[in-house]
């Protein structure tokens, strides 16, 4: 059978996508890329948000208007938050199979079903171990390696303990055997990825063991390892220093703050205040290496007030962070936030976000201008053809997430590798320049 499929949402997502892949190959099956040619669709959903719900079934009533989709398999996050509504009698009849993130390695046996005309729902497996055999869905320099599932956090505003359960680690070994076969493939860097990488393998070990696996994963001939969604409240001194000193750990770190005025991060149940979110930006600014900060906040928390969104805009404006996402609050059932009293009409929130957005895109274009005129380090991702330019990252910045290095080049390049570029303009957040010599 041809198989194609379609991963939403994060970077999670996609490793489970690419995991269900291998184990697609591993039956005996062929992987397409176009739904004109594919005979079964898997589709990945996310149910994060409602508006990731809405992304989820647009995709899906899409794909099963495909005449040539004999077969659509819905996958991932809808099936595990809302199986009850999507198998009532009323519920998603365009679906031939319903599979939750459990079952993956069973794939086989739903497209075998499904031949027999049978509907499959199929969740709450014991699986087996991840497969080795990932089919890589980035360009093949880089891969997401995903360390955990599930979420002990317990955030007011987020569903995913709900959907994915409490924080599940993957086991060090099994972690750099997955990282070896990544890098035999001709992967250069490595992304951990989880809810939360800072508080690694304490389910399993009874303590966090990041740093471990981190100096695990550096015994390997990798040449960059990336991280993360690093809550703020784990980002100690010592793994600060450790990305500071340690030549193969990105300088680089995402660390989701939400808000900023203790008023609100108390309700959303995080951990941090302002004082204690300015102290950790601080200790990883005195390091020398010139770590890059990213991180991800909120607009229009329940409650929320006027002064304490200023005092947001405020800490954007000193904290001058490296890059920033902005998303208003989305009220999810189930969630404790959802029953909270003062929920902040849709168009204050809209303002709010688009005022947060341009505050912070002053911020990242005046960053941007000051690396004019500099030589950076970019590895190659691929090419602009409307641009007519290549383009790829540094190491202050992420494939897929942050701002783009467009270059040109008068003598060849290869993908994957790294080269010296001048930059010589800006354009909104992204930078332009050319090569200088050859590859690094």
């Amino acid at each position: 059978m041809k198989v194609g499929a379609i991963s939403l949402g994060c970077d999670k997502n996609r490793v489970d996508t690419e995991r269900l892949l291998g184990y697609v190959v591993q039956a005996g099956h062929q992987i397409v890329n176009s739904l004109d040619e594919a005979d079964a669709v898997v589709v990945n959903t996310c149910a994060f948000l409602q508006s990731a719900v809405k992304e989820s079934l647009d995709t899906i009533f899409e794909v099963r208007s495909h005449k040539n989709v004999k077969y659509l398999i819905v996958a991932g996050c809808l099936p595990m938050r809302y199986l009850s509504e999507l198998t009532a009698a009323d519920g998603l009849k365009e679906a031939d199979a319903l599979i939750d993130n459990t079952c993956y390695d069973r794939i086989g046996q739903v497209l075998s079903r499904l031949e027999k005309g049978e509907k499959v729902v199929l969740t709450g497996a014991e699986g087996r171990a991840a497969g080795l055999d990932r089919v890589i869905t980035t360009p093949y320099h880089y891969a997401y390696l995903k360390v955990s599932d599930g979420c002990d956090n317990r955030c007011t505003f987020c569903a995913i303990p709900a959907i994915r359960g409490g924080y599940k680690s993957t086991p060090i070994e099994a972690l750099v055997k997955e990282a070896t076969a990544l890098v035999e493939q001709g992967v250069k860097e490595l992304i951990l990825v989880a809810q939360d990488v800072t508080r690694y393998g304490v389910d399993l070990y009874g303590k966090p063991r990041l740093i471990e696996l981190l100096h695990a994963l550096t015994e390997l001939p990798v040449q960059k390892i990336r991280l993360l969604y690093c809550y703020p409240d784990q980002c100690t001194d010592e793994l600060i220093d450790y990305i500071d000193a340690e030549p193969k750990i990105a300088k680089y770190i995402d660390m989701p703050m939400q808000h900023a005025a203790d008023g609100v991060l108390k309700r959303m149940n995080r951990r941090d205040t302002q004082a204690t979110l300015k102290d950790r930006i601080a200790y990883i600014r005195s390091k020398q290496s010139g770590i890059a900060i990213r991180s991800t906040f909120m607009v229009g928390f329940p409650q929320e007030t006027e002064e304490e969104f200023e005092e947001l805009i405020s800490f954007l404006n000193e904290m001058r962070l490296d890059s920033v996402g902005f998303f208003a609050y989305s009220k999810e059932d189930g969630t404790p936030a959802a029953r909270m009293k003062g929920q902040v009409p849709s168009a204050v929130k809209k303002e709010r976000l688009k005022k947060a957005i341009a505050t912070q895109s002053l911020i990242a274009e005046q960053k941007a201008k000051a690396v004019i005129g500099q030589v950076v380090t970019v590895t190659y991702d691929g090419i602009d053809y409307d641009k007519q330019a290549f383009y790829g990252h540094t190491e202050r910045l992420c494939p897929d997430v942050d701002a783009k290095v467009f270059f040109t080049s008068t003598a060849p390049v290869e993908i994957g590798e790294s080269y010296s570029v001048y930059i010589e303009k800006t354009k909104k957040l992204d930078l332009y320049g050319r090569v200088l010599g050859s590859k690094k």
